[in-house]
């Protein structure tokens, strides 16, 4: 039997291998080999410890000097082997004898469910002989880019077994803490481990078998436990509750005690923003599901961890819980950043967005006041210490709670708007359950505060996706009423248009009148929006009248043409098509410049955009010289390594291809032309 278990695994491995040579010939036939800065030809094996050894050294802090891959040991006199990963203690020689911890990367395509330890076995059992059989090993982990399981080795005079743990220690961390209350140190996250964890937590709650909640209860529950955990990181490090020791979410007894302190976490987190919820949101997972999302969880540290990171890793999520209905869908991440450094939103000013899904505009403008005040400490993103990080956070939470507004008819929407905010600053902003198109009107639950809160004409800013729609246009009187585009126009004989007073109940498409209301939200003379649009309003014959319109009541700032690619991966899920989008930043007239028939000439900042990072599969595209071979270029990088329990700065040169994204190109040409009034090519 030993052998023919032997050929199983032989075969299966060079199935594997088979399929990874197959895979060369994807979108990705090379990459940058993060330790030794060489090129490598690619499969989806060696990307998958590529990813491993940039969460080892980018978030736990590892010694890229301690790690080496594909690690040749022999053991007992048996023929050499190989191991995907290991980690040698500081500073020592690589040989068995210093081997601390060890990683086994499996290529597997299916990811269907998220599997318990016991039902995983038969892929753990290599991990574990070889956890049990190197003396100095104490610890280990098998992933397969989807689940990931982590092991302890305990060595007695008698017997050696493994046993599962929740969390691993950081570099110089011992054992022994694995079992302390409070659990092991976190560490701020990078942004890709931070994404696969909570697309883990999502996919198990919604999809897992057994659970199978659907997209929005699944949401629903990983987010009350996102808020208990947020909430718990406000407590002094001895009063905290959300952390995990040793076995505990692997027995019923430790699932128990888990599930008490989540329970009592969210709790006090209620009572901590008694707004944030609506009525209904309440954990309904057994104990040992609970125990599952908190293991995934309780490794990292929040509040330690950049916005911009989190706010990616939570629209991961998120976007499952947008239907594609009326054609509204989550906005893709880039475009929301561009739009969000162009109109350049000041720590003074109230920013809004009167359609906010699930928050990526009012994140992504919390994430640009972090640097801002992180720049005011004198320190950098890469080079801010965990102190100057929480201080920027703390700063920023305390903008949101009164700068950071926003509303969707949805109340899920609305929840998910701030629990956005919540997660990106530390505070949900002001995201209220409300009919932005009838507002101040209503009947909605908070309307009265929202009356107070964001009346029209009281925002600096405003940034919005709203709904596109050709199908389901706008007929309904009572909403009509309310826009001088809810009416017929016709030309007049002077070559404008005039407004007939009569309401268009034949319809008329939703982002239109989104223009007018965002126009009525921001301060007259001063206010400024960014609005998506389709490139229909902007050149179709029979939507002249709105471009007129525009004109008439704004200042046009810039006009930027983007690719479809990224809005075609954002709604692939549901189904759509997206139309050609367009970006307008547009300055509100005062009513003084109203009162003027005629405007001074002005320049416009016009831009087309043809890269956006990703083909329309998704695929990233990269920088290519004028042959087509991909460029490679050497970056300086800052690595947070871990030395005798201290994070220290160290700087590295790491060579690397870079993402074709010309988003970030056009809001910097559109500064440099705000400024200079030229565009510098």
């Amino acid at each position: 039997m030993g052998e023919e278990n032997d050929i199983i695994e032989t075969l299966e491995e060079e199935l594997l291998e088979k399929e990874d040579v197959d895979d060369e010939s994807g979108p990705e036939k090379f990459f940058i080999d993060i330790l030794t800065g060489n090129k490598e030809s690619s499969s989806a094996k060696k990307l998958l410890v590529q990813k491993v050894l940039r969460q080892l050294i980018e978030s736990y802090g590892f010694d890229r000097n301690d790690i080496e891959v594909d690690y040749k040991h022999r053991i007992r006199g048996g023929k050499p082997a190989k191991i995907d990963i290991v980690i040698f203690r500081p500073d020592a020689e690589h040989t068995n004898d210093n081997l601390q911890r060890i990683i086994i990367c499996k290529n597997q395509k299916k990811h269907d469910k998220l599997r318990s330890v016991t039902e995983a076995d038969a892929d753990l059992r290599q991990l574990k002989e070889l956890l049990e059989l190197i003396p100095g090993t104490t610890l280990g982990m098998w992933t397969n880019g989807h689940e990931e399981f982590l092991f302890q080795v305990e060595r007695t005079r008698f017997e050696v077994r493994t046993k599962p743990l929740g969390v691993w220690p950081i570099p110089g961390e011992a054992t022994v803490d694995l079992e302390r209350t409070g659990g092991v140190i976190q560490v701020s996250a990078d942004a890709e481990g931070l994404e696969d964890a909570l697309s883990r937590c999502f996919l198990y709650l919604s999809s897992n078998q057994n659970i199978g909640l659907g997209d929005r209860a699944g949401f629903q529950q990983l987010a009350l436990i996102l808020f208990s955990k947020i909430y718990d990181e406000t407590k002094p490090a001895g009063e905290r509750l959300f952390w995990i020791k040793g076995e505990e979410p692997f027995t019923p007894e430790g699932q128990a005690a888990i599930q008490q302190r989540i329970v009592s976490c969210i709790e006090g987190a209620i009572a901590w923003k008694p707004n944030l919820l609506e009525q209904g949101w309440t954990l309904n997972l057994r104990p040992s599901q609970t125990a599952r999302v908190v293991m995934e969880l309780a490794r990292y540290s929040l509040s330690e961890t950049l916005p911009r990171y989190r706010t990616g890793a939570f629209r991961s999520v998120a976007r499952y819980v947008m239907d594609g209905k009326d054609g509204r869908y989550p906005t893709p991440l880039n475009v929301a950043e561009m739009a969000v450094e162009m109109l350049d939103p000041q720590p003074g000013e109230r920013i809004m967005d009167c359609s906010s899904g699930t928050g990526t505009f009012l994140a992504m403008a919390a994430a640009h006041i972090f640097k801002k005040k992180l720049a005011a400490s004198g320190a950098t993103p890469e080079e801010a210490t965990n102190k100057q990080i929480r201080q920027a956070q703390n700063e920023t939470a305390t903008w949101a709670a009164s700068n950071a507004l926003g509303c969707d008819i949805d109340p899920f929407l609305a929840v998910a708007s701030r629990m956005n905010l919540l997660f990106t600053t530390g505070n949900p902003g002001r995201v209220f359950r409300i009919d932005a198109r009838t507002f101040p009107d209503g009947d909605q639950e908070g309307i009265e505060v929202a009356r107070q809160c964001m009346p029209l004409g009281s925002m600096d800013v405003v940034l919005l996706n709203p709904w596109f729609s050709t199908k389901n246009t706008v007929t309904d009187s009572f909403i009509l009423e309310r826009y001088g585009l809810g009416n017929n126009w016709e030309r007049d004989e002077e070559g404008g248009f005039r407004n007939t007073g009569n309401l268009n109940t034949g319809g008329v498409p939703p982002e239109v009148l989104f223009i007018e209301r965002a126009l009525q939200w921001v301060k007259p003379g001063t206010g400024r929006i960014a609005i998506l649009l389709p490139d229909g309003i902007l050149g179709n014959p029979g939507d002249e009248y709105v471009r007129w319109w525009i004109l008439r009541h704004c200042e046009v700032l810039a006009s930027v043409d983007l690719p479809v690619e990224p809005f075609k991966v954002t709604v692939k899920e549901y189904g759509l098509t997206p139309a050609l989008p367009s970006l307008l930043v547009l300055r509100r007239r005062s009513q003084e410049e109203l009162i003027n028939t005629e405007y001074p000439e002005y320049k416009v900042f016009m831009a087309v955009v043809d890269r956006a990072g990703v083909d329309a599969r998704g695929n990233l595209l990269f920088q290519r010289a004028p042959d087509g071979e991909e460029l490679v270029f050497d970056e300086e990088v800052i690595e947070r390594v871990r030395e005798g329990g201290e994070v220290k700065i160290r700087r590295t040169t790491r060579r690397n291809r870079r993402i074709h994204d010309e988003l970030p190109l056009v809001a910097e040409k559109y500064k440099e032309f705000r400024a200079t009034g030229e565009v510098m090519l």
